[in-house]
């Protein structure tokens, strides 16, 4: 009986490590399913607004057409010291934060009319949001146990 009551301990320590183990698994998986459920219509909005900011941006660099120009100047200023503004790179510190791309385009925005169209000069800049723009949207991808899968 002593030789059987080992082999049956063993049995129940590994049934129950498996058990223990798979139940933390579960509940590490809800925790970060639950987090991810939270967050998705900030990140929603904020994947709207970043798309939006960097449409206008490349409308400005690329458009030969004043009006269509003006308008994209007056929706990057609006989504500059707004909308945007609440949501860029709220957990972000890389060094192509959408926040540091919209600033470097303001700036050369800025005192700019449509007189010398497409603007050339704005075409990287522009870029440059997208690739922030894109950037801060994979790191959404990049949290919990989707982290562990990094290409």
């Amino acid at each position: 009986m002593g030789e059987n009551s080992g082999g049956e301990m063993i049995k129940f320590g590994v049934t129950t490590a498996i058990a223990v183990v798979t139940v933390g698994l579960g509940l590490f998986q809800f925790a970060s399913t639950s987090a991810l459920s939270v967050r998705e219509p900030f990140v929603e909005e904020q994947t709207r607004l970043c798309i939006e900011a960097s449409e206008h941006a490349a409308r400005l660099a690329s458009t030969i057409d004043p009006e269509t120009w003006k308008k994209s100047r007056e929706e990057f200023w609006m989504l500059y010291l707004g909308p945007l503004a609440m949501v860029e790179d709220v957990e972000s510190q890389s060094l192509s934060r959408v926040a540091n791309k919209m600033v470097d385009f303001g700036k050369l925005l800025n005192g700019r009319n449509e007189t010398a169209l497409p603007m050339d000069s704005l075409r990287s800049p522009a870029l440059d949001i997208a690739h922030a723009c894109q950037a801060s949207i994979r790191s959404k991808w990049d949290v919990g146990i989707l982290s562990w899968f990094k290409a």
